[in-house]
């Protein structure tokens, strides 16, 4: 007999709400202990569901770090597990430490009923209690607004999409599904409905995504590089139009970019929404072809297969994001796209 259900991506999500309801059942049992002073029985049941409470903050902090390397958690929502994990672990040592105080003042004598021990006791557990608060509001906003462990997202967040991967030296992302990749991207120009995207089956049996823009688009992966080579395989043979590479995204209006047409390739830079072409050249493409864009610092290079076709300076752009802006009409076809720290 399995003590997880199928329903159920491990037991963290089964006990979370214990040490809440038990922590706040405390912080009440504490105030009617404080103001009915003739109910005796209600001290050492506050105590009790402190010490209870603070035992099930620690087994909760553990079963959640086993939780975080057991479920697919998005890029976006890494930073709010990282804030999640810290805040956990305030809250599992201050309700661990201040259970074992509330115990120990309950069975010593000189403190035990002592109502100036516990109504400091009881503010010192109020403040606690906002870590506490903290906490929960930070799991729940993975759980609710990033889909973190539930198998599913609701319309403004898409399931994450297995293909692509993030890791601390850039990302890479091989598509896997025709949708589920919107909810990884953050746009900045147009919106997942302005793509018609399907998944094909190349005639070498690898997989690649085709889309078609209805306007002009313009999504990164938010995760935030600084020197960076950013590798793209496309085919653009039923585009008439640009596809950019861009890099150190600052918004919609700065970034650099790598643009790509049928017939010539332009490398430069967008500042307050007005564009500067540092270098271009003519390129005769047909097919799948594999385009790099490399900026480190004031270096800037392009590439066609692995032919250096572009080699502008200029100031260093700030550190980033990386995506892909699509202007034109027809289809684009995408088997890969890789960011890489330098």
């Amino acid at each position: 007999m399995e003590l997880i259900p199928d329903w159920a991506p491990n037991i963290h999500p089964m006990i979370v709400h214990f040490p809440i309801a038990l922590i706040v059942g405390a912080l009440g049992a504490d105030i009617f202990s404080l103001v009915l002073r003739r109910w005796e029985w209600l001290r050492p049941a506050t105590v009790a569901l402190y010490v209870v409470g603070g035992a099930s903050a620690v087994v909760t902090y553990f079963t959640g770090t086993w939780a975080a390397d057991a479920v697919s958690v998005p890029a976006e929502a890494q930073p709010v597990l990282t804030e999640h994990s810290n805040l956990a672990w305030w809250t599992m040592w201050f309700f661990g430490v201040y259970a074992l105080v509330r115990l120990g003042t309950h069975l010593w004598s000189r403190t035990r009923g002592r109502i100036a021990v516990q109504g400091l006791l009881f503010v010192l557990a109020l403040g606690g209690s906002y870590l506490l608060y903290e906490t929960g509001d930070h799991g729940a906003k993975m759980v609710y607004k990033y889909g973190v462990g539930t198998g599913h997202v609701d319309t403004t967040q898409a399931v994450a999409e297995p293909g692509l991967t993030v890791g601390t030296s850039g990302w890479q992302w091989q598509p896997q599904s025709d949708t589920a990749w919107t909810g990884r991207m953050r746009w900045l120009e147009g919106t997942p409905s302005d793509v018609q995207a399907t998944l094909d089956t190349t005639r070498t049996g690898s997989v690649a995504l085709t889309l078609r823009a209805t306007r002009p688009v313009t999504f990164v992966v938010p995760d935030t590089l600084g020197a960076v080579q950013v590798t793209a395989e496309v085919n653009q043979e039923e585009f008439d139009g640009t596809v950019s590479l861009l890099h150190h995204v600052q918004d919609a209006e700065n970034y650099d970019f790598l643009a790509v047409s049928g017939e010539a390739i332009q490398q430069g830079r967008v500042s307050g929404g007005e564009e500067t072409v540092m270098d271009e050249a003519a390129v005769d493409q047909n097919g799948w072809v594999t385009v790099r864009a490399v900026g480190d610092g004031t270096h800037f290079r392009g590439y066609l297969g692995s032919k250096l076709v572009t080699h502008p300076h200029g100031d260093a752009m700030g550190a980033g994001t990386v995506g892909l802006r699509l202007e034109g009409t027809g289809t684009v076809r995408l088997r890969k796209l890789t960011a890489q720290a330098l």
